[in-house]
């Protein structure tokens, strides 16, 4: 289970507040290992220890006009960091009776950087990229989650609604406190779908953005950016199946790709989970194979730390024509 560090506080700086907030931290660790062996004398194998340590601080409560608010920020250190990478992300987001959730902020809204394909682990892409840090497997269509904006989600019967609105789509950071800065670039737009249709068991992710070109380059045939993503999962108990495809057309005008990732999962028990992947990633290019990837998964849940083990065998890794490698990971999660 995880452990919450609660508080409250009536005092922010000079200011009083009429109601009592309530505050949480919470966050996880990982630590992991990973190898690989290429199939030929050209391929190079990996090895090595990885970890991530990322800590969540939330605030939330109720207005005296009664809309509940919620707050907060996250803070991410990856391998060799030696600091935290800053916030990864900014938000404050208001709630409805009615539903609806009003979200101003950055990194925190629902967004494209998700799919319907049920894994025993960690995903697929994760698991391709511990192999060798070129593989191309993405599951977003370039999601503009990453840059400040506000989304507005509509919760109903069939699932929720959220549409993802970014004014400048290179304010991804921010600047400090009092301080300005001139930033340039054109908004985007982004609409996701995901719930159960009203369809107990069922999982479907659906989604588009729309990016328009920001910049001048010379000499480069450029275009609008537009991803699509869309996929469904059904759970029939201890077996669970699913699909999702993604497609992004670049802003470099010839090159589009596509993903297509399939899974299923089975519940050996109430703490261990087996799964099996397939994905396909395609680019429209004629330097570019077709990576292909088979995965087997089992993870291994005991509470505050989950275990998983996971074995990946990619064709065309990168896309480059007959770099095939093989690896394993072993992964550990520790939740605070």
């Amino acid at each position: 289970m995880k452990n919450k560090l609660l508080y409250t506080s009536a005092l922010v700086g000079s200011l009083a507040l009429s109601s009592f907030a309530q505050a949480e931290i919470s966050g996880h660790y990982k630590m992991g290992y990973a190898f690989s062996d290429g199939k030929d004398a050209a391929t190079a194998g990996t090895q090595g220890y990885n970890r991530e340590v990322q800590i969540d601080m939330s605030t939330s409560g109720e207005l005296d006009n009664g809309i509940k608010f919620k707050a907060g920020a996250s803070l991410e250190q990856d391998g060799g960091e030696t600091g935290f990478s800053g916030a990864e992300g900014n938000y404050v987001e208001l709630s409805f009776d009615s539903g609806t959730k009003v979200l101003v902020g950055l990194d925190k809204a629902p967004n494209l950087d998700d799919d319907a394909v049920p894994m025993a682990g960690t995903t697929i892409a994760t698991a391709i990229h511990a192999t060798g840090s070129d593989a191309n497997l993405e599951r977003n269509p370039s999601s503009i989650y990453g840059a400040f904006g506000i989304a507005v989600t509509q919760s109903t019967g069939m699932g929720d609604v959220t549409v993802n609105y970014v004014p400048q789509q290179n304010d991804t950071n921010g600047q400090a406190d009092h301080t300005a800065a001139n930033i340039e670039g054109k908004s985007a737009y982004e609409v996701k779908f995901k719930g159960n249709l009203g369809v107990d068991g069922l999982n479907v992710v659906a989604g588009l953005n729309k990016r328009p070109f920001e910049g001048t380059t010379t000499g480069v045939n450029l275009r609008d950016g537009e991803g699509r993503v869309y996929g469904a999962s059904y759970n029939f108990g201890g077996i669970a199946v699913g699909i999702s495809k993604m497609k992004d057309d670049l802003v470099t005008a010839t090159l589009t790709e596509e993903s297509t990732i399939m899974g299923v999962t089975f519940a050996a028990s109430d703490k261990v989970t087996v799964g099996l992947a397939h994905a396909k990633h395609e680019i429209s290019s004629s330097t570019e194979k077709d990576e292909k990837t088979k995965m087997l998964q089992v993870g291994y849940n005991l509470g505050p730390i989950v275990l998983e083990l996971n074995y990946v065998d990619v064709e065309n890794q990168s896309g480059s024509d007959g770099k095939d490698v093989s690896g394993a990971s072993v992964f550990t999660t520790f939740k605070f």
